[in-house]
């Protein structure tokens, strides 16, 4: 059976859904029943950025790929379910829960089920290195701190050479005020 352009596109679709590690991927051939378009994509995205990152590659796979260019976009704000119609292929980007209420296969009972192959399980994964992690010891427990405060610091004398004794300063009496009040003037 030949294939259409409809179908390569719901194709590069899919694969490009599970590019991005989407889900429960499922292409809907709907050309035998009378409906408006050819084929439904349908997959699953299990969290808001993966669910970006489906409807962008698809986005992007698609017109690199066949030249095709999504004509209308909708559900982007709430990331629950995305729709993207490509005119006669439309994808569905579900996150697990509106899938499952939804159940579109089910809806769509009489459409033929085409199989998606995994392009990624022909090619070999690349190799991580993987991080050894040392086992943990345990350390001996640290000593209670008493307090944060600095000590005062101790006091030095100094002894001067003769004998290490020291004589008392001499008193001295108080300096008397050399200001004088001219006699003109007095307090009130």
């Amino acid at each position: 059976m030949k294939r259409t352009e409809a179908e390569v596109l719901a194709r590069c679709c899919a694969e490009a859904a599970l590019a991005k590690k989407a889900s429960d991927v499922v292409i809907l051939d709907l050309r035998h029943l009378d409906t408006l378009m050819d084929f439904f994509v349908i997959c699953t995205a299990d969290v808001d950025p993966q669910v970006r990152a489906v409807v962008r590659h698809v986005e992007q796979h698609t017109k690199e790929t066949t030249g095709d260019r999504v004509l209308h976009r909708e559900g982007m704000e709430g990331l629950n379910w995305v729709l993207l119609d490509y005119v006669d292929v439309v994808v569905h980007v579900f996150k697990p829960s509106f899938r499952e209420f939804y159940r579109l296969e089910t809806l769509w009972g009489d459409a033929e089920i085409l199989t998606v192959e995994d392009g990624a399980a022909d090619k070999p994964k690349p190799v991580r290195r993987r991080r050894i992690v040392e086992p943990e010891v345990e350390k001996p427990a640290a000593a209670p701190r008493t307090s944060t405060r600095k000590a005062p610091a101790a006091k030095t004398t100094t002894r001067s050479s003769a004998g290490g004794k020291r004589k008392p300063a001499a008193k001295t009496s108080p300096a008397k005020s050399s200001t004088r009040r001219s006699p003109g003037r007095t307090k009130k």
